[in-house]
């Protein structure tokens, strides 16, 4: 990776990392730019070159998660395989899908997870619904759990779901 964009990822890094700590403190729609700027150590301009819009900061930051689940669970050649790969993955980093319950944005997880499974207006209405089922299930798995603050480990829910 070239020296810039290097920097650049450092730059994003920071911004989202600073709008996280903040997020801890104060709700997400008390946070200007200017504050969250302010504590990433950067510029407006520099904000506003790497995202649009606070609520992009963390949709990036997911898009990111996201990609490294599906990294993850490429291999998974079976249900119970692909289960443990996704709670695993909410599970370490809990910090983040706690912070966003708590400011009452698990949309955007929601969201995120269609975003991954390329579900656009331009396939036929069997595929987009396959997709979607798929999508609701995989968010619905994880949604009660994190709602009541994901107290049991990974292996705790797979033994409770399957009775092992």
């Amino acid at each position: 990776m070239n020296r810039q964009k290097e920097l650049n990822e450092f730059v994003k890094d920071c911004l989202t990392q600073a709008l996280f700590e903040l997020m801890n403190v104060k709700p997400f729609d008390e946070i200007s730019v200017t504050e969250l700027v302010a504590k990433a150590g950067v510029s407006r301009a520099t904000f506003y070159r790497n995202f649009g819009s606070k609520k992009s900061v963390i949709e990036k930051y997911l898009q990111t998660l996201i990609m490294e689940l599906n990294k993850e669970s490429q291999s998974a050649d079976d249900w119970e395989t692909f289960s443990v790969s996704l709670l695993n993955h909410f599970y370490d980093h809990k910090e983040v899908y706690l912070l966003l319950y708590r400011q009452h944005m698990a949309n955007l997880i929601y969201e995120e997870i269609r975003w991954s499974m390329k579900i656009n207006d331009d396939e036929d209405n069997v595929e987009c619904y396959k997709k979607s089922t798929i999508a609701g299930l995989v968010f619905g798995a994880v949604d009660e759990w994190i709602r009541r603050g994901m107290k049991e480990t990974p292996d705790e829910i797979l033994a409770m779901e399957l009775g092992v």
